[in-house]
């Protein structure tokens, strides 16, 4: 998304960039693109040492280049100011040679704030009401935290659990897809156990768990098309591209909104899940996440997965994008 900030001086920008990503990074690279005068959203990389200062440089400047109408990108490192020197020298550097040009290159420790190759070190400055408001996590690790939910819920869901997810179907008298599109509204006060019970069986199932992730992506019809595409499947007829390029990141670019509350559902019934049954939720919530940008979570939603089962497909698969730096193709408005 193509956000405004007016900002008068450096301060009122680096203030800004907190509500940019939703949290205040700690140890962390956050590379703002930009189009002409507006910034286009925010990437947020690891603090690397000093010898990997290179690596990092190479793939955020790679994936600023990606970007649709990027003209150039601003740099805040938040950590010592040797490291964010050294970050900020070699993305200036990628920079030149992809032909964006750089706003402006911050330091933050703890003491403070600079700009990189300026002696003098400022207090942090105050952040408006407003931006403060939108800066919603301590840090970005403390947003993948699952939530507390009603442990007698969680008790009747763990009793529900075993039995035939088709007959489990029948007695809710509901279709899959109602049951996926009905998720999209859950926000914990209003969940019943045998409702989660049955969407945590489900997102156990690869074949159902793949048509959620796709008609929360693009909606009932999608939802419909993946549905009948994974039966003819499953008898021989080959599944069409259009719907396998969702899952790879690629085509249009998914509605956000919808991404974020089939998050919060999969965030809820990965919470009220049995351990062992929490793979499947954990999985899709990994997925959503990096669907939506935030690989920092996704690999957090991942290593919870992997580690009940460490064969698990979607879950290696994420991993695997999350640890090349591999983002969804529909995040820099790009088609296919």
């Amino acid at each position: 998304m193509t956000t405004i900030h007016k900002a008068t001086q450096p301060s009122d920008f680096l203030a800004a960039v907190p509500s940019m990503l939703g949290y205040q990074p700690t140890e962390s690279v956050v590379v703002i693109p930009f189009a002409g005068h507006r910034t286009v959203g925010a990437m947020r990389f690891d603090l690397p040492g000093v010898e990997n200062a290179a690596a990092v440089a190479n793939v955020a400047a790679g994936l600023v280049c990606k970007i649709e109408g990027a003209t150039g990108l601003a740099v805040v490192v938040y950590g010592e100011r040797t490291q964010a020197e050294a970050v900020a020298e070699a993305i200036t550097r990628k920079a030149a040679e992809c032909g964006l040009s750089v706003v402006e290159r911050f330091y933050v420790t703890g003491s403070g704030w600079g700009l990189i190759g300026d002696d003098a070190v400022s207090p942090m400055p105050e952040v408006p009401e407003h931006l403060a408001a939108m800066v919603t996590a301590a840090n970005q690790h403390a947003g993948a935290a699952l939530p507390e939910v009603d442990e007698a819920i969680a008790r009747e869901v763990a009793e529900a659990l075993p039995g035939d997810l088709g007959l489990r179907l029948a007695m809710l008298d509901v279709d899959p897809l109602d049951l996926y599109e009905g998720a999209l509204s859950w926000d914990g006060s209003n969940l019943e156990a045998q409702s989660a019970a049955t969407m945590i069986a489900m997102m156990n199932r690869p074949s159902l768990r793949d048509v959620a992730l796709v008609q929360w992506a693009h909606g009932f019809a999608a939802g419909e098309s993946a549905l009948d595409a994974q039966i003819a499947w499953e008898s021989g007829v080959e599944y069409p591209k259009h719907l396998a390029m969702v899952m790879w990141g690629e085509g249009p670019r998914p509605d956000p909104k919808r991404l974020e509350a089939a998050l919060t559902a999969c965030r809820l019934l990965a919470a009220l899940a049995p351990e062992d049954a929490q793979v499947g939720p954990l999985a899709a919530a990994a997925w959503l996440s990096w669907a939506l940008g935030r690989s920092t979570h996704a690999d957090q939603y991942t290593h919870r997965a992997l580690a009940i089962d460490p064969e698990h497909g979607l879950a290696q698969i994420v991993g695997t994008f999350v640890a090349a730096g591999h983002l969804p193709e529909f995040s820099f408005g790009v088609s296919r």
